[in-house]
């Protein structure tokens, strides 16, 4: 009759390479970009979080540094993260 589930790939292995596929290096190459603004964005948002409540509560640049540690931390755990299912999804 047909499938039942229609979640794998095609009855076709033997697709053409219109360049837009899977193996076109900009699709390939963009995910790791994905997380390299994953990670600049964390600490970016850090930075800019603690000069804000610095500014706001009058702690001199102890908040900045704080927050700037914790936006890396949480940089390179999203970093892990988004590498494994990466990992995952490939094999």
């Amino acid at each position: 009759m047909g499938r039942e589930h229609d979640d794998g790939p095609p009855d076709d292995p033997q697709l053409p390479d219109d360049g837009f596929g899977p193996s076109n290096w900009f699709v390939r190459s963009a995910k790791y970009w994905a997380v390299a603004f994953e990670f600049i964005g964390s600490v970016l948002g850090g930075i800019v979080g603690g000069f804000a409540l610095d500014a706001w509560l009058g702690t001199k640049g102890w908040l900045v540094l704080a927050m700037t540690v914790a936006g890396t931390v949480i940089g390179f755990y999203r970093m892990v993260q988004i590498l494994q299912r990466y990992e995952r999804n490939d094999s």
